[in-house]
């Protein structure tokens, strides 16, 4: 056991590398902690009464702690990880083998390890992700959700009320039926989109901390197989090319969300297009681009800056395509990626969805998905 954990090892290791997505941070302060303090194994975990739940570890020796695995909180000393509002998001922890306290020195350093860890999750990605730990940004977040969420209702709640009150007051033609229960189904549904997007993007705020390596060829061909039926109902020709074969640390539910709402996006306001095309590419070294590109009829470049945003500006007119693109655009951002698309009227829009590279150094305990798994998700 170091008399003085040595403070270089978190400034060589783990400062240097706070710029890195959350995950790779946590998994490099475990290792840093473990390392420095000779400790049996070091734990992020959240408090749950008298116990710590797991929610990563790293061993240094004797058996893995699976996430999950509930711990005596008087068997393992900690430093709180809290954020800037006074809020804890839980708890760095190491345990010992044999059983002995910390030294003064030695509890300085975690508190220090700890805190730069509340730092590093709480701001967020660099790329642009709001501070997830300020109660305004959550609180500005969620209206604007809720906002573009009851724009979005509005439409077909309306067509659904005008055709139950003629059916009520039986107005409706016998001949006139089906039609009428068709676009039932279809206000129906648009409906349902709402309530899977508001679920979705209820998940962003979990803050994506605790992720998987998300294979990019499963993801796409899963959301290409999704849309297949779809597509060959509406005389549409679905093209996919594959020209490389990466991984990125993710929620793959999110990220297979995101780019099936990329490829429905051409149904919805492309409905004359022929030809879709899913294309996933490495854009640089440590980028990788999934692109949906479709021969529609465009979008004006005027509008093409507000596609991902809120609904309508005070005053303004409707320039959003709704939740959907918005959900887009905010997994981009939680992923540590962006979103955004190019259009010429008259020749079609391509939209992109750019993710960093999972690093090749990443820890062997984050499991890959398999394509099933991909698929599943």
């Amino acid at each position: 056991m170091p008399a003085a954990p040595a403070i270089g090892l978190l400034r060589r290791k783990l400062v240097a590398s706070l710029s890195r997505p959350i995950p790779e941070v946590v998994d490099l302060a475990l290792e840093c902690t473990t390392q420095a303090l000779s400790v049996r194994a070091a734990v992020l975990a959240r408090r749950d009464g008298a116990s710590l739940e797991v929610l990563d570890s790293h061993t240094r020796s004797g058996d893995p702690i699976p996430s999950g695995t509930r711990i005596r909180a008087e068997d393992v000393q900690a430093a709180p990880i809290a954020f800037s509002d006074g809020h804890e998001y839980g708890v760095l922890g190491v345990l010992t083998e044999p059983k002995r306290p910390l030294s003064e020195a030695e509890s300085d350093w975690l508190s220090v390890a700890a805190a730069l860890l509340a730092g590093r999750i709480e701001a967020g990605d660099a790329a642009g992700r709001p501070d997830l730990g300020g109660r305004a940004a959550s609180d500005s977040s969620s209206d604007t959700v809720m906002r573009m969420a009851t724009t979005e209702l509005q439409e077909p709640l309306a067509v659904l009320r005008g055709y139950t009150d003629m059916l009520t007051r039986q107005e409706v033609p016998a001949d006139q039926l089906p039609l009428v229960a068709r676009r039932l189904v279809t206000q129906s549904q648009a409906m349902l989109r709402v309530v899977d997007h508001l679920v979705l993007l209820a998940r962003l705020p979990l803050q994506l901390s605790f992720t998987v390596r998300v294979s990019l060829q499963a993801l796409a061909q899963a959301a290409a197989d999704a849309i297949r039926e779809q597509a060959d109902a509406n005389q549409l020709e679905v093209r996919v090319q594959l020209d490389a074969d990466g991984e990125v640390w993710g929620d793959p539910v999110l990220l297979q969300a995101a780019l099936n709402e990329m490829l429905q996006n051409v149904f919805v306001h492309a409905a004359s297009a022929t030809t879709v095309q899913l294309r996933l590419r490495q854009s640089a070294r440590d980028r990788f681009q999934l692109i949906v590109k479709d021969d529609g009829p465009g979008i004006s470049a005027a509008d093409l800056g507000e596609l991902f945003g809120p609904l309508s500006q005070p005053g303004g007119r409707r320039l959003s395509r709704g939740l959907g693109l918005y959900l887009v655009r905010q997994v981009a951002l939680a992923h540590g990626g962006s979103a955004w698309a190019n259009s010429l009227e008259g020749k079609g829009t391509t939209f992109y969805l750019e993710l960093p590279a999972a690093s090749p150094d990443g820890r062997a305990a984050r499991a890959s998905l398999s394509n099933d798994q991909a698929s599943a998700g």
